[in-house]
């Protein structure tokens, strides 16, 4: 076989250019490796020159480049590299069709990324190749379920299940399907499915709530809108798990800290992001979660130290910035809490905690107004949150009560109505928006009246009434001052 025949069609991974432009290592790659350690750029250009190698010899067969190509793009894929990875895996692809890996690992860099056309068409590709691979069939249903397609949701969750039973995230991706139907025994079944698999996912309560007030059992409702967090269930994913024994150096001890943290072991934690500091002082990763696990030993002011730095290398980090207000909080410095949080939702307003923080840090230092601007954006996000499975329906509906009582201001019902329109309420929900409408009448507030009218027909004679686009709300809650 010619060789340039063989290789000319191959896409540039990292850039790297074959046989045809008569590589060297010193034309190998553009990839920026240079936020990276010492030893991961070791690694991975090891890993280049391997490549090469192969590459430049004439009697390669494909099966062997191609496998040093998805050798490449995974440890790429390891360290985050996704551009780079992307490349690697479409030609692996492009030489050996008929390997599973290489199809897969795209459609999840596709997945990742939100090209769900892409994600779809290979993950189809990859279920013919190995159609025993559960992780395929429940990630086709999620982007199924997340497009609203959800009979092809059902099918491929159903499909997860005849391999695997008692598979808990395909159980979990089942019950949303038949939340959506309104069918709520079943939900019901297949959510506590997945807790008796995975009790730690307390994310599950908040679905169990709403099926169960579906139902109109109010008091299991209440029960289990009390035990909802923020862990969910994922599916058991062999090969993309397998990445992360490629890295090395801090993501090593990083990779050990997390699992000494999750497993409550706090000051094994603190050892290894420690340790992942030493080996790369500028990551803000590293020092985040050694402030994390200081914290949890009782180090505060070790743990501000280190959210500090974090700060200092990246101004704009929102997860320092909280952690930052939580401990400026409990050391009752409300201000300067009320600083970082603001810094936080500068970045993110969805953020319900720190939302939730800020609202808690306004009372306290009795800036009341504030606190109720901050209260009706919080009620707006828990019955309106683009991501449902952070809504909370009744703990809206409670703030949003508690603000208008206080106000009497006609956008403040509105999220009234909004938080009974979240609770599947929609003939409450449509009167408490005629009410508005009234008190806009009497105001003499037209632009808010043409408004408030217009989304009355999204509670009126209906189904369904869960809310999707308040957008007019939104604009009058989040407007920048």
């Amino acid at each position: 076989m010619n060789a340039k025949t063989h290789f000319a069609p191959l896409r540039l991974c990292a850039r790297i250019l074959l046989l045809i432009l008569a590589l060297t290592s010193s034309t190998y790659s553009q990839t920026d490796l240079s936020n990276l350690e010492e030893s991961v750029r070791d690694q991975i250009t090891t890993a280049q020159a391997a490549l090469a190698s192969v590459a430049k010899n004439p009697a390669t067969t494909k099966t062997t480049l191609s496998e040093e190509y998805g050798r490449l793009g995974q440890l790429y894929h390891a360290y985050s590299l996704l551009s780079a990875a992307r490349d690697c895996y479409l030609n692996a692809n492009q030489l050996a069709p008929t390997d599973f890996r290489w199809i897969y690992l795209l459609a999840k860099l596709d997945h990742q990324e939100g090209r769900f056309d892409d994600a779809i068409r290979r993950y189809q590709v990859a279920r013919k190749l190995q159609p025993d691979y559960v992780a395929t069939l429940v990630n086709l249903g999620n982007i199924y379920l997340e497009l609203n397609r959800l009979e092809d949701a059902r099918e491929s969750f159903d499909s997860a299940l005849a391999l695997d039973k008692n598979n808990p995230a395909a159980h979990y991706g089942l019950g949303q399907v038949a939340l959506s139907k309104r069918s709520y025994t079943e939900a019901i079944d297949h959510f506590e499915a997945t807790l008796a698999q995975v009790p730690d996912a307390n994310r599950v309560h908040y679905s169990l709530a709403m099926a169960y007030r579906g139902l109109g059992d109010a008091e299991k409702a209440k029960t289990h809108l009390a035990q909802q967090g923020s862990v969910g269930v994922r599916v058991a994913d062999p090969l993309v798990d397998s990445l992360q024994n490629l890295i090395t150096g801090e993501r090593v001890y990083l990779a050990r800290g997390k699992v000494a943290f999750e497993a409550h072991r706090y000051a094994d934690a603190v050892t290894e992001f420690r340790k992942a500091v030493a080996a790369k002082p500028d990551s803000i990763t590293a020092r985040i979660n050694l402030g994390a696990a200081l914290t949890q030993v009782g180090d505060v002011t070790g743990a501000v130290e280190q959210f500090e730095a974090a700060l200092k290398i990246d101004p704009a980090r929102v997860n320092a910035h909280y952690n930052l207000a939580v401990l400026l909080s409990g050391q009752n410095k409300h201000e300067q809490a009320i600083t970082h949080l603001r810094a936080v939702l500068n970045v993110d307003e969805n953020d319900l905690n720190a939302r939730l923080l800020l609202v808690q840090e306004l009372q306290k230092s009795a800036q009341l107004y504030e606190s109720l601007v901050e209260q009706s954006r919080l009620a707006y996000l828990l019955a309106a949150s683009p991501k449902t499975e952070l809504r909370n329906g009744a703990r809206a509906f409670e703030i949003a009560q508690r603000v208008f009582n206080a106000t009497g201001a006609a956008p403040h019902g509105a999220i009234v109505a909004l938080a009974l329109a979240e609770l599947g309420r929609c003939r409450e929900a449509a009167d408490w928006q005629r009410r508005m409408i009234a008190t806009a009448e009497r105001e003499g507030n037209t632009d808010l009246l043409g408004k408030l009218r217009a989304s009355l027909k999204l509670y009126e004679n209906v189904e369904s009434c869960r809310p999707t686009n308040e957008t007019f709300l939104r604009d009058l809650l989040f407007e920048k001052k």
